[in-house]
């Protein structure tokens, strides 16, 4: 038997063969200076159902944010040209509303230590790490 992928765990989110709206799909915004880290997740991500929003840098994630009312998850490399992903979650979380799930990536040694308080994944990392800590944060009940 093969393990779970995350669009069979989290049916809710996927769009219907009906056309359902954007809208209702989960979105997911993604910032990585990483261009083919970028890339895969934005590709992972949009197969399985997921409207994903992706940029490079702390001033592109604001710009997205406010383009929408909600978001499900937000995934951030923590070096990023203009600063942290760290500093971006702390911004996120000064934004009115609930924040959204926030998942630190990093390919630094120190990124655990850098991370402290988040929930972390460590670069470079199996895709069957990634799926499992995407479904613990949306399973949290806080999206």
């Amino acid at each position: 038997m093969r393990p779970p992928r995350l669009c069979d765990s989290l049916p809710e989110h996927a769009p219907n063969s009906g056309g359902t709206s954007v809208e209702a799909w989960p979105t997911l915004l993604v910032i990585d200076d990483d261009p083919e880290m970028l890339r895969a997740l934005v590709c992972y991500f949009e197969k399985r159902g997921f409207h994903v929003a992706a940029g490079a840098t702390i001033a592109d994630a604001k710009i997205f944010f406010h383009r929408r009312k909600s978001w499900t998850l937000v995934i951030s490399d923590y070096h990023l040209r203009d600063g942290t992903g760290w500093e971006l979650c702390c911004w996120l979380r000064e934004q009115p509303g609930r924040p959204p799930p926030f998942l630190l990536m990093s390919g630094s040694i120190h990124g655990e230590l850098l991370s402290e308080g988040l929930d972390f994944l460590a670069k470079p990392f199996a895709i069957a790490e990634l799926e499992n800590r995407v479904r613990l944060l949306l399973g949290r009940g806080i999206v």
